[in-house]
């Protein structure tokens, strides 16, 4: 048996060069699409306490991020990854954005209830707002003069 060497370059290799396309520079100025975290944890989680307390956690970090950045989202994700590996995600739109981390906390709580009681552990949590814009002023209510 022969062994072929060539540079990863050559014409016919997967590399850069032999791929005879030009691959589109990378920016990293692109806008975000979600803003998310999750948490694998290193003893699963059974009770529904413990995960609400956990799912908190990590919502604290989504939110840091909004209110650092000014960016809120319509859409809330849940993603629950159980003991067997098996992946679920839930999510739900709003017609107005989350407007705080208590409302964020209460859409991931409503997510995650139906899911109890589980039937496997809990191996990884996360949460995430799509659907994302610049933070909206407080939209007076409308009202017509009587």
């Amino acid at each position: 048996m022969k062994l072929v060497v060539a540079p990863f370059d050559a014409p016919g290799c997967l590399g850069r060069g032999g791929s005879r396309r030009s691959d589109p520079p990378v920016r990293a100025d692109r806008t975000r699409k979600s803003i998310g975290a999750e948490n694998t944890f290193p003893a699963d989680l059974l009770t529904c306490e413990a995960v609400r307390d956990a799912l908190r956690e990590i919502a604290g970090k989504v939110w840091g991020y909004c209110e650092g950045s000014g960016i809120r989202g319509r859409t809330v994700t849940l993603k629950v990854k159980f003991a067997n590996f098996q992946v679920i995600t839930r999510s739900r739109t709003g017609q107005m954005q989350v407007r705080t981390r208590g409302e964020l906390e209460q859409l991931g709580d409503a997510l995650l209830e139906p899911l109890f009681p589980v039937e496997k552990d809990i191996r990884l949590l996360g949460i995430s707002l799509s659907s994302l814009a610049a933070e909206q002023a407080e939209q007076p209510e409308f009202s017509l003069p009587v």
